[in-house]
């Protein structure tokens, strides 16, 4: 399905120095914006098909959250990696970064925290369901870790290496958001910009740019059960809780239009 909005905004350019947490597009290329893919792997290639995605073409900019929940997180994980390859920025997320906690910290309450935030359904495309069929222990948890270390540490260096954002002429792209009240946005604290809600999607902010997140869902920004992607104030939220049985979206920016294009997640 293909929704079409008009962009209203005139924006000046504005002139931004690269910084080491984030990079620079200008691009007179059609960009597509997705978020929060959590191992929907299916929906994703769909999604992609859809849009009739031409890396040739296209500026693909993914905003993070590749694991977790979903039932392919390492298929998808391989698939944005080739995407990258091919030209696309992919953006570090919360659930990103909790794998990356997971994979090289000893501490049991890292360990915890991952496996509360849908780790084990991501261990488990690594190493087999059957590594945890007698349940999760400390002990399988750090024979996963040590496997994953020893034959996918391409994974973990590429996961290390996800910018926080990227900066269009108009548009900001970011996993989670940025702190509205700092003087300079690039002043966020990393853990913001890939955890921050209430604090940056209930408060305006002041900047001469739109801001294209993910992180958490339409519906819960709505406060209802519509996962169309959310236009606010200067803020477009693209998070279709997929996983959660939503639905996957692309924002398309096309000249001056807005377009949306989905999969949900029950078509697969």
């Amino acid at each position: 399905m293909l929704i079409l909005y008009q962009i209203n905004q005139n924006f000046p350019f504005p002139c931004y120095n690269l910084a080491e947490r984030g990079a620079i597009v200008i691009s007179e290329q059609r960009i597509l914006a997705i978020s929060d893919i959590h191992g929907c792997y299916d929906e994703f290639q769909l999604l992609l098909e859809r849009i009739q995605f031409d890396s040739s073409s296209d500026r693909l900019i993914l905003l993070g959250d590749y694991m977790d929940r979903g039932p392919k997180s390492k298929q998808t994980l391989e698939r944005v990696m080739e995407l990258v390859n091919l030209g696309a920025s992919a953006l570090r997320g919360n659930h990103d970064q909790m794998f990356l906690d997971f994979i090289n910290s000893d501490n049991p309450k890292r360990a915890q925290h991952y496996m509360m935030n849908g780790g084990q359904v991501t261990l488990e495309t690594y190493v087999g369901k059957e590594h945890f069929e007698n349940g999760v222990t400390m002990e399988n948890l750090e024979s996963a870790k040590s496997y994953i270390k020893t034959h996918y540490q391409d994974h973990i260096d590429f996961i290390s290496g996800l910018l926080y954002y990227v900066e269009t002429d108009n548009h900001l792209f970011i996993h989670a958001g940025i702190d509205p009240g700092l003087d300079d946005w690039r002043d966020t604290p990393e853990y913001d910009m890939i955890w921050i809600r209430d604090a940056f999607f209930r408060a305006e902010h002041p900047y001469d740019f739109t801001v294209v997140h993910g992180h958490t869902p339409a519906q819960f920004i709505r406060g209802d059960k519509d996962n169309n992607i959310y236009f606010g104030n200067k803020k477009i939220g693209i998070d279709g809780a997929c996983a959660y049985g939503g639905r996957l979206n692309c924002l398309i920016i096309n000249g001056k239009n807005y377009q949306e294009m989905f999969v949900d997640s029950g078509e697969i």
